[in-house]
């Protein structure tokens, strides 16, 4: 089995490096074909942090990693790749608990095993639930959306009803932002299960 085929060394190495910046490492994908394979290791910050990973973080960690892969064959074999460090991007799909921590903050566009679907802001994650507060928009002339009619405006929705669920592009999130991520944050301690959604 090759260093390709069995990740343990490379992922291993990886953290390692990783771990030193203060990223984590979230996949790793090895496309075979080309000239050479292409390893894409795609990192964030840990889960506790809000705001997007700095650029020059990543391209101090896609150095090191590459010294590190030219210097021990055992971390990608002898072969030459094609190494590449990453961020996940704000068209992922997230799937993971850690994913709707990292998105605390952000515009959702987010549907549940009953068909429901929510634009909603993620204000905090509190156990398995997602606290939501719906912002429906607004429409091509520019007037605010109301709420689906019968819908809460703050609701409570289990991680694992969620079947898809991203990060919406915002180009003006509130000035009060940080504030309502507080206030939340306090009431789902308080309340884990109001409002809640099923």
């Amino acid at each position: 089995m090759s260093a390709l085929d069995d990740q343990t060394i490379l992922r291993e190495t990886a953290i390692r490096v990783l771990d030193a910046r203060g990223l984590v490492l979230e996949d790793v994908e090895i496309r075979h074909g080309g000239r050479m394979p292409q390893v894409r290791l795609v990192v964030d910050l840990p889960e506790d942090q809000l705001g997007s990973v700095d650029l020059d973080t990543v391209a101090d960690a896609s150095r090191a990693l590459s010294e590190v892969v030219d210097a021990d064959d055992a971390v990608l074999g002898s072969t030459p790749v094609l190494l590449e460090v990453t961020t996940p991007g704000v068209d992922r799909t997230l799937t993971q608990p850690r994913h709707f921590r990292r998105s605390r903050g952000h515009l959702l566009a987010l549907t549940v095993a009953d068909g429901t679907s929510y634009r909603a802001r993620l204000l905090a994650v509190h156990g398995e639930d997602l606290h939501l507060r719906q912002e429906p928009g607004r429409d091509d002339r520019g007037r605010p959306l109301k709420r689906p009619q019968g819908t809460i405006e703050r609701p409570v929705i289990p991680i694992a009803d969620v079947t898809t669920a991203r990060v919406e592009v915002e180009f003006d999130p509130p000035a009060d932002l940080a504030q309502q991520l507080a206030d939340a944050e306090n009431t789902a301690a308080d309340h884990p299960t109001a409002q809640k959604e099923s």
